[in-house]
């Protein structure tokens, strides 16, 4: 028997739950503080964890027992993955099984809500009618998506996905992805999909080579864009997009994503400071991939490869 620590917040998802419990003890601690889990880590030998759980070698360190760590999400910025592989110490996250990920849409649905949301002025039209009781449409026109440029940045599983449905809209989409050879023609170097585009949307997993990737040379390129982010917060650079927000270089920004949001200190960010000031930039908390469906498959499929692989 097996004892599993799981972060996420599962328990809804009995699916999931019956298929970790059928090989030991799971402890389900929701969104644990750091130091509570450094308390009780050795006990564990398998690790379902939430993307906020910083999983560092202190930790590893303490985890004498542990097996395998099993992530229900893309990313793994917040592991340290070469002390995983020093201490044999398995690990796995959606980026494996990208057969899988095809199949949850999730991400790249939020993801066009949000342009959407950004370009018809949802937010702003209610606020007006919910705050003053005017009803004035004339003050709120937005623009049709129809026929717009769209550029992605990035063309994994979610890029893809988004480029699909953006297509159904009419839209024409051009892609940067340095790591995709390719001779079709919608590809192109980031500096004329920063220039071209009327709508940007970042999909890039957070690497030394993407970290702050979108600096203020990129934001100064774009004329009165809208901007989406849901990878990660760390891609861009936080003053250079206040900067082309107040300048005009972007029109509107929505993030999904914050720079350090796993330290939790979220009240004092200095994008949610300009946000409460600024009705072009909209923040959602990281749910882009938390749909009820998507979630229920997900859970099912990380707790399906922790007990298949724990005990190799």
């Amino acid at each position: 028997m097996y004892n599993i620590l799981c972060t996420v917040p599962m328990q809804n998802f009995i699916t999931a739950c019956n298929i970790l419990e059928s090989i030991g003890n799971v402890k389900y601690l929701e969104y644990p503080k750091y130091e509570d889990v450094e308390k009780i880590i050795s006990d564990f030998d398998g690790i379902l964890p939430n993307a906020r759980m910083r999983i560092d070698k202190n930790l590893l360190t303490k985890a004498e027992k542990l097996k395998i760590i099993s992530m229900p999400a893309m990313g793994t910025d917040h592991i340290d993955v070469e002390e995983c592989k020093d201490r044999n110490i398995k690990l796995y996250s959606m980026s494996d099984s990208k057969e899988f990920m095809s199949e949850i849409s999730s991400t790249a649905e939020y993801t066009v809500g949000l342009i959407l949301l950004m370009m018809k002025r949802y937010l702003v039209s209610s606020k007006s009618v919910l705050n003053t009781g005017e009803w004035k449409a004339v003050d709120y026109r937005g623009y049709d998506i129809k026929d717009k440029t769209v550029g992605l940045i990035g063309c994994g599983v979610v890029g893809s996905q988004v480029e699909k449905i953006l297509l159904g809209f009419g839209t024409n989409v051009i892609k940067y992805d340095p790591y995709i050879e390719s001779d079709d023609n919608t590809f192109v170097d980031l500096d004329v999909l920063l220039k071209e585009s009327n709508i940007i949307s970042c999909h890039v997993p957070l690497t030394n080579e993407t970290k702050m990737m979108i600096d203020r040379d990129c934001f100064e390129k774009m004329n009165n864009i809208y901007f989406v982010n849901a990878s990660r917060g760390e891609v861009i650079d936080d003053l250079a997009l206040i900067d082309a927000l107040e300048n005009g270089n972007i029109k509107c920004a929505a993030l999904d994503v914050l720079s350090g949001e796993s330290s939790g200190d979220i009240n004092s960010h200095l994008l949610v400071k300009y946000a409460r000031k600024n009705d072009n930039l909209i923040i959602t908390p990281h749910c882009a991939g938390s749909s009820n469906d998507g979630l229920e498959k997900i859970f099912k499929h990380a707790a399906e490869t922790l007990i298949k692989n724990i005990g190799d």
